[in-house]
């Protein structure tokens, strides 16, 4: 843990997480490895909901096609 990370904050109480027993310094870790976990999956989910934003458009044109254009894919029976 870095210095800024030694100490929380609890009902606007600080304290200084080396002075806990192992066990609770052990929870205060995880809990700040489960944010950071949390972090990175939004970050995932954005990314993907982006890419399927562009599948679902690319889908869109070529069911339905601007007028005037060629479709980009037909329907082979």
């Amino acid at each position: 843990m870095n210095e800024l990370e030694r100490k929380i904050v609890i009902d606007d109480e600080e304290y200084d997480v080396s002075e806990f027993e192992i066990e609770t310094q052990m929870h205060v870790a995880r809990v700040a490895e489960l944010r950071q976990e949390i972090a990175r999956l939004k970050v995932d989910l954005n990314e993907r909901e982006v890419v399927l934003g562009a599948y679902e458009e690319a889908i869109i044109k070529a069911v339905k096609p601007v007028e005037g254009e060629e479709p980009e894919a037909q329907v082979v029976q």
